[in-house]
Parts: structure tokens; C-alpha cells; sequence
């Protein structure tokens, strides 16, 4: 593409495609290193590297739109149980499958076709206009080659193409579409037999046999993880930045580097939000069920009232205990799928219901910060503290280094840190799964801890304040306690599951007399056991009142109604197990079927063609050779 630029290089319009190229590459891509070598593989797909600088850009993107969106809910926990690595992992392979399949049906993207898509995207358009000056100063600043970011949107457009050809054929009948809304949008009510494990806890007993087959079995569950001991001295970069001199050629050449980036502030919009969350893997009664909340949401919230108060009645975001507040956002901080629609509402403005992977979304915007510029004078304070944080980082990470030649030839941390007028810390013994707030956030630093024999000083170690010099003090390894010491546990365990199997087993008994007594309220009574009423709720909902989500079904897979009234089997839920029974059902809306009928066939045609792209290539992936590499996965 660059080559056809230049022969049109007299031509405005190619000039002003060569300044969105240029913003385009570093605010979508964070501006990577030109001519950086892109070695070692993370996982290979048909003979293709899928490298573990690509895996590792797309991981950490993957975690600022969480941390965005989640803001301080992202724990190192939240992030474990999140699995990004997977997610990102699965993406690339999906990519790179895809990729490979338009290449084979030879779907080629013309220079024109990228041109033309370049100059419409949104988000690099202020007030209709593209400044030169500012993506040549941002491509200079960044150094950033242009034709990285055309060949990857290149590749971008050629799967639009490959979706194209495989989703053209998707069809959705209105009968098809009208049976799934009259079933997930059903309000219903399910009359239920409660069984809880224990009650019959008294009936489970555990023979030595049992509890020495445990032990055997589950000895890696019960061994006791590996802990260490750290002795660590902390090189603040505050405090070394007190020492930094800075001067003015300095700050001037400084503001000149990050004028585009720092001191031209971009339009910023302060939102409120609400989320009717879809799961992950729902189905389509889930996301009508989701779908049907968020419409709930979105009339309460143009209907005058108060849009905080709506959102802590609807929302399912972690800002809803705040009224769906989300502070001031750019541009490029929100879900790529709501940007663009987000950006584009006035003050006071409500959006429509927005989807992205998360489920659906409504905002308002509450306020909104034009574009604006600071000049070097005003700048000089934030630059000064920036130069002084800047070098103060860099003088850390010195000092640090120079510490650990001398604590590796035998110098005490303790006397290395009085040195320095710095204070050494212990922990204490630690598991990989426990938390300390001065050094969890550093994977660095936990690896290393876990990873280093006794008494050996680790490398220096960045970290957001400054960086850390530490030595491993003691070393626990995993052991699996004697049988003795786990006995109490063993037992509980084992007894547990006896209970929950006894429990299965008495539902089956009951769900045997339902069959032939068919009345739910005479078999509980004879058992002496009480009958209990969900209430209603819809089909589509995630769970039930007063049962929650069930371990292995959600609500709309009980197909049970006024003619198949009883469940074919036992439902678990932690360590309960339920019999249904339909009780009544309410009549579907279906007169608002018909006012939203075209929406319904669009999310329902747009949900079939994203199952038909599911199926490809889940299809795809099974003649395909991919390889990861297990490491690059742990600790995901």
C-alpha cells in the first residue's frame, strides 16, 4: 500500500491517509519498536509461529480493557480465575486459522479496499479532520512503522471476507424466530422438592478402607502447596528522583517528544453504565432472558428517571453500588464493539442497547471535555515531576543492580540496604495462592520467589514504584501430610459426597413416585417433606428464585409445561439436590413480538451466523496441527 501512497503523494487525501495511518497504528497497537525481532514461538498452527511477542501484546491489551472495565475489582485472583492467557491463546489460533482459510480460497484485499477502510475509521476523526503534523510527530515519538499496521488491518479485512463468504447463505424463519421468543420470554413458576446433603450426613459413615483409598487417590489435592520465605529491600523511585537536577533544554525537548501524546488532551465523556451480563457459552434463551433486562433498563432510563437509580436496580457491573458511574473515558478505553457508538452521543444523551462479549450494555453521558492543548509553560511543573520520576526509575534500577553484584559475592541484603539509608523486609513463609499487597501485583517477583534455590539473590526486579532486589531466606517444598494429620479432612470429604449421592438417590425415589402419584404436594407430605414455589421468573433467565443456578442445566433447558408437567430427572445445586414440578405459566407478549419483531430477527439471524462462524471453525481447528507451548499458559 505504501508503494501506491507514493505515487499519488501529491494528492491531499493520500497525505491526510498517511497521518491515520500513522494514529491509527500507535493508539491501537501502543506503539511497539521498530525493526524489534519477533522471535520465540508460543504455539505453531499448520507449520505457522504464532510468537510470544505477539501472545504477550495481545495478553496485556486483553488486561487493560479488563482493568478498565473492572477497575479496582481486577484482584490477582479475579485475574487467575479469568483465564486470559487461554482466551487470548484461543483467539490467536482462531486467527491464524482463519487467516490461513481466506488465503486458501484466495481472498485477497486490494490496496483500494485498504485505503478506503483506513480512511473511515471513526476514532482518528477530529471534528472531520485529519492533522499531519500530529500522526507524523506520534510515528517519530513512538517509532512506529506504518506498514506493520497496514498488513495486520489488511488481514483484519480479508477475515470480514472469509465471514462473508461462510455467513452470506445464514438464514432465520419468522416461525423460527417467533417459537424461541414465545419460549424465552414464557414467565413461569416450578413447584420444587428440596433434598440437602445434610440431612443425611447422619446416614453417611466412612470406613478406614474408604478414607485410606482417599488419601491415595487425592494425595496432590491434599498435599500442603509449596511456601517460601523472602528477604527483599525495596529501591524507591521516589526517592532516588529526589536527587535528579533537571534542566530547561531538557523540559523543552521533553514537551516537544510528548506534545501530541501528553499535552494535547483528547475529548473525554464522563459515563454512567448499565450491563445485563450474558455468560460465557450462554445460550439463546440466556441472552433473550439478558436482553429482555437490559430493554427493562433502557425504558426506565429514557423515561426520566434517574439513570444512577436505574442502574443499581438493573446493572450487573461492579459501578452499579455507584450508581453505574464510570468516570472520565477517551476514546480507545472502552470495548472496541461500544466505542464508536459510545463517542458519538451528545451530553445528557442515552445510547440504545449495545452488545459486545460481556453482554448488553447501556450508557449516559453525564458531561463532556472538548479536546484541548497545554503550553510549555503550564506544562513544566508535570514535566519536571516526569523527568524526575523518569531518571529517579532509572537511578533505582542502577542501584539495585550495583546491590545485587555485591549480594551474590556474599554482602547481607540487611547491610546493603543500610548502605543506601533503605530498610530489608522478610515475609513470611507464603503459597503461591496468598496475597501480600507489596508484592503480589509483581508476577516477576513471585516467580522468581518460587523459583530460586535458598540464600540465591534473584535478579533486580521492576516494579510500579520502584524495583526490588531479593533473596530467598527459606524453602518449604509441597509434602503431603500423614494420613493422620488429614484424617478429620478426609472424613468430611468423603462423607459429603456419600450425603450428596444419598440425597440423588432418595430424589430418584420421589421422582419415582411423582410418576405414579403425579402430585407433588401428596409425595412431599408422605416423606415429610415440604414443597417449595420458585415464583416467577422467565425461561431466559440464568436462574431460578429462591434456588439460584443450577450445577448442571440452566432454567430454560426444564422443558417442563402444563402437558409435561414433571422434570425427568434431579437437578444439583452445591450440595442440593431438586425435583420440579411446573406449577403455571403466564401468556408471552407476543403483541410485542410484532413491534420488535424486526430487531428479534436481526439478533436472531446475527446470533445464528455467529454460531455458523463457531462451527467453522471449531471445524477448522479439528484438521488442524496447533501446538502451544505449555508454559506460555501457566499461571492463567
Amino acid at each position: 500500500m505504501l508503494d501506491v501512497l507514493r505515487k499519488r503523494k501529491r494528492s491531499w487525501v493520500v497525505t491526510l491517509l498517511l497521518g491515520l495511518i500513522v494514529v491509527v497504528f500507535v493508539l491501537f497497537y501502543g506503539g511497539g519498536k521498530m525493526g524489534e525481532p519477533d522471535t520465540d514461538k508460543a504455539a505453531e498452527v499448520n507449520g505457522e509461529i504464532i510468537s510470544q511477542r505477539e501472545f504477550g501484546t495481545q495478553y496485556q491489551k486483553m488486561i487493560d480493557v479488563y482493568r478498565n472495565v473492572l477497575k479496582g475489582e481486577l484482584t490477582p485472583e479475579r485475574l487467575k480465575n479469568l483465564k486470559l492467557k487461554n482466551t487470548v491463546m484461543e483467539d490467536l489460533i482462531q486467527q491464524r486459522l482463519l487467516l490461513q482459510e481466506s488465503r486458501r480460497l484466495g481472498l485477497e484485499v486490494t490496496d483500494e479496499e485498504l485505503m478506503e477502510a483506513i480512511a473511515r475509521v471513526p476514532e482518528f476523526q477530529i471534528d472531520g479532520r485529519f492533522s499531519k503534523n500530529r500522526y507524523l510527530q506520534l510515528l517519530s515519538a513512538n517509532r512506529i512503522h506504518p506498514g506493520e499496521f497496514e498488513e495486520d488491518r489488511r488481514r483484519e479485512l480479508a477475515v470480514q471476507k472469509l465471514y462473508g463468504v461462510i455467513q452470506d447463505a445464514v438464514r432465520v424463519s419468522e416461525n423460527e424466530v417467533r417459537d424461541q421468543y414465545s419460549f424465552a420470554q414464557e414467565k413461569v413458576s416450578f413447584n420444587f422438592i428440596r433434598l440437602s446433603a445434610a440431612d443425611f450426613l447422619a446416614q453417611a459413615s466412612v470406613t478406614e478402607e474408604e478414607s485410606k483409598n482417599y488419601y491415595a487417590r487425592n494425595q496432590a489435592a491434599l498435599a500442603e502447596p509449596l511456601k517460601v520465605q523472602v528477604e527483599y529491600i525495596v529501591y524507591p523511585s521516589a526517592q532516588f528522583a529526589e536527587q535528579v537536577q533537571v534542566g530547561e533544554k531538557e523540559i523543552e525537548d521533553y514537551y516537544n517528544r510528548n506534545r501530541a501524546a501528553k499535552f494535547q488532551q483528547p475529548r473525554a465523556i464522563r459515563l454512567r453504565h448499565i450491563l445485563a451480563r450474558v455468560p460465557s457459552g450462554a445460550d439463546s434463551g440466556q441472552k433473550a432472558g439478558a436482553r429482555s433486562k437490559a430493554e427493562a433498563a433502557l425504558k426506565e432510563a429514557r423515561s426520566g428517571k434517574d439513570f444512577a437509580e436505574a442502574a443499581k436496580k438493573y446493572s450487573e457491573d461492579p459501578s452499579s453500588a455507584q450508581g453505574g458511574e464510570l468516570g472520565w473515558i477517551s476514546s480507545g478505553q472502552l470495548l472496541p464493539s461500544l466505542d464508536q457508538a459510545v463517542f458519538a452521543l451528545k451530553k445528557g444523551e442515552v445510547s440504545g442497547i449495545l452488545e459486545s462479549p460481556l453482554g448488553y450494555h447501556i450508557f449516559k453521558v453525564e458531561d463532556v471535555k472538548q479536546e484541548k492543548s497545554t503550553g510549555l509553560k503550564e506544562a513544566t511543573p508535570e514535566i519536571v515531576r516526569a523527568l524526575k520520576a523518569e531518571r529517579g526509575k532509572i537511578e533505582a534500577g542502577r542501584a539495585a543492580d550495583a546491590d545485587r553484584a555485591k549480594a551474590a559475592s556474599g554482602t547481607e541484603l540487611a547491610a546493603l540496604a543500610k548502605q543506601r539509608g533503605l530498610a530489608v523486609k522478610m515475609t513470611p513463609l507464603f503459597g503461591a495462592a496468598e496475597v501480600f499487597p507489596d508484592i503480589t501485583p509483581m508476577e516477576e517477583f513471585r516467580r522468581a520467589a518460587f523459583s530460586l534455590p535458598v540464600k540465591e539473590v534473584g535478579p533486580a526486579i521492576e516494579g510500579p514504584n520502584g524495583y526490588y532486589l531479593l533473596r530467598v531466606s527459606q524453602r518449604k517444598e509441597p509434602t503431603v501430610p500423614p494420613m493422620e494429620n488429614v484424617r478429620a479432612e478426609i472424613e468430611r470429604r468423603v462423607k459429603e459426597s456419600k450425603a450428596l449421592a444419598l440425597a440423588n438417590k432418595k430424589a430418584e425415589a420421589l421422582l419415582d413416585q411423582l410418576k405414579k402419584e403425579k402430585d407433588i404436594h401428596k409425595v412431599a407430605k408422605a416423606n415429610a417433606l415440604q414443597v417449595g414455589d420458585t415464583g416467577w421468573f422467565v425461561r431466559g433467565d440464568a436462574e431460578m428464585p429462591k434456588v439460584g443456578a443450577l450445577q448442571d442445566a440452566r432454567p430454560g433447558d426444564i422443558a417442563i409445561s402444563i402437558y409435561q408437567p414433571l422434570a425427568d430427572r434431579p437437578f444439583k445445586q452445591q450440595n442440593n439436590v431438586y425435583l420440579f414440578v411446573f406449577k403455571e405459566s403466564q401468556g408471552v407478549d407476543m403483541a410485542r413480538f410484532e413491534k420488535e419483531k424486526t430487531s428479534l430477527l436481526e439478533q436472531a439471524l446475527q446470533g445464528k451466523k455467529q454460531a455458523t462462524a463457531k462451527k467453522f471453525i471449531e471445524t477448522l481447528k479439528a484438521k488442524a496441527r496447533i501446538e502451544v507451548e505449555p508454559a506460555i499458559l501457566e499461571g492463567s
